[in-house]
Order: C-alpha cells, then sequence, then structure tokens
C-alpha cells in the first residue's frame, strides 16, 4: 500500500510542477492541480454499518483537447462506524486515473484503480464514474464508488468532490 501511495503521490508532483510551468488555463491543453473537500454517504450494505464520511482529495488532471482530459486521483476518507457495530471510525484511501469527456463545463466519465480501507477493511479494485461541471477555478464532481470486498460482493458509496485548481 504504501508503495502505490507513494507512485501516486509523485504522480501528482509531476502534475504540479507541469502545471506551474503551463499558463495555460483548465479548458486548454496542459497539465492542472486541484485540491479540495470530498462528503461521501454509504449505500447498500456499507450504509447498513457505516455512515457519513469526509475527506480531502488531490487531483492532477491532463488536459488532451477540448472535449477529453486524463486525471489521476488520491484520496482520505473518514467514514463513521455506527454504534451498533461498534462505533468509531474507518479510514480509505483510494487511488483513480481514468478520463472524462468535456462539453462546455459539464463533465462524465469514470476512473479505475485501487482502495484501501484501514482498521482490518481490506483493500481491491475500485471504480467510479463521475459526472461534474468545471467552473473557471474549480471542478465539482458527483460520484459512485464501488470496491471489490473480500470474499465478493462490493463496498459502495456515493459522494461530492469539489477540486480547486491551482
Amino acid at each position: 500500500m504504501k508503495k502505490i501511495f507513494i507512485i501516486a503521490l509523485a504522480a501528482l508532483v509531476g502534475f504540479t510542477a507541469n502545471a506551474q510551468e503551463k499558463k495555460e488555463s483548465s479548458s486548454s491543453k496542459g497539465f492542472s492541480f486541484g485540491a479540495g473537500p470530498a462528503l461521501s454517504m454509504p449505500i447498500g450494505s456499507f450504509g447498513t454499518t457505516h455512515s457519513f464520511g469526509y475527506g480531502v482529495e488531490l487531483q492532477g488532471t491532463y488536459h488532451a483537447s477540448e472535449s477529453f482530459e486524463a486525471f489521476a486521483q488520491l484520496g482520505w476518507s473518514n467514514f463513521s462506524i455506527k454504534s451498533a457495530y461498534g462505533g468509531g471510525s474507518q479510514s480509505l484511501i483510494p487511488v483513480l486515473v481514468g478520463g472524462r469527456y468535456v462539453s462546455g463545463g459539464f463533465t462524465a466519465g469514470a476512473g479505475i484503480g485501487f482502495g484501501s480501507f484501514s482498521k482490518g477493511g481490506g483493500s481491491g479494485f475500485a471504480y467510479s464514474p463521475q459526472i461534474g461541471y468545471n467552473f473557471d477555478k474549480f471542478n465539482l464532481n458527483l460520484h459512485y464508488t464501488a470496491l471489490s470486498a473480500k470474499g465478493g460482493g462490493s463496498i459502495g458509496y456515493i459522494g461530492l468532490k469539489g477540486y480547486y485548481n491551482f
């Protein structure tokens, strides 16, 4: 897990360095870097044992054209465990890469990657379809994220991410 975190962090630092060299806007070709809050709500069986989640996300974006961008996202979210299941909290670190279609400010796409839970929650393949809107310096994304669970099945949540672009 540490190796994946270090690789993702190095990629985001690379995006940042390139974004600083480029003086282009987020709607033109080049790199940009963003960071911001993430709010989540567990659904399905995950929603039975956990409640509201909050966290932070980092995103590096390569604006390949006016209608397509590739991204890498690294996050940390903390979910509350319901008192009937012991209380406390459990953290999740998702690492995703993906692409999205851009039309005006509207975006639609998906990411795939890896997610790891604290407290013996396991880790596994993650996927995340996303829709959003790019404002001048701010991106807002609505997403569904699911991770493959131990012994089959999946753990899923919906959420809202906001990125301020540097």
